[in-house]
C-alpha cells in the first residue's frame, strides 16, 4: 500500500511540476506554445465554467443561502465568459 502512495505522490509532483512549466511559458508573451495553447486553454476552461453551472453540486449552497448561493454560479458564468472571449481573440490572433 505504501507503493500506491508513493507512486500517487511522485504523479502529484510531475503534474505539478509540469502545470508550473507550461504556466511559466504561457506568461512569456513571445513564446510559440501560448500562442498554440491558449485557445485549448480558453476553451475547455469556458466548458468547465458551463457544466459547473448547470451541475447541481455549488461551492455556495442555494437551498441553504437562497440567492447569496448564485454568487459562485454567476462567478464561474462570468469567469467562462471571459475565457471564451480571450480564446476567440487567441485564435484570431494565429490566424492572421
Amino acid at each position: 500500500m505504501s507503493d500506491f502512495f508513493t507512486l500517487v505522490q511522485t504523479i502529484m509532483w510531475c503534474g505539478t511540476l509540469l502545470g508550473v512549466t507550461f504556466i511559466v511559458l504561457l506568461a512569456i508573451p513571445t513564446c510559440q506554445l501560448r500562442s498554440f495553447l491558449l485557445p485549448i486553454i480558453g476553451w475547455a476552461l469556458a466548458i468547465v465554467c458551463a457544466v459547473y453551472t448547470l451541475s447541481p453540486i455549488d461551492l455556495v449552497p442555494e437551498a441553504i443561502l437562497g440567492p447569496l448561493g448564485m454568487v459562485d454560479d454567476l462567478g464561474a458564468v462570468a469567469a467562462g465568459i471571459t475565457a471564451a472571449g480571450v480564446a476567440l481573440g487567441a485564435g484570431k490572433k494565429r490566424k492572421s
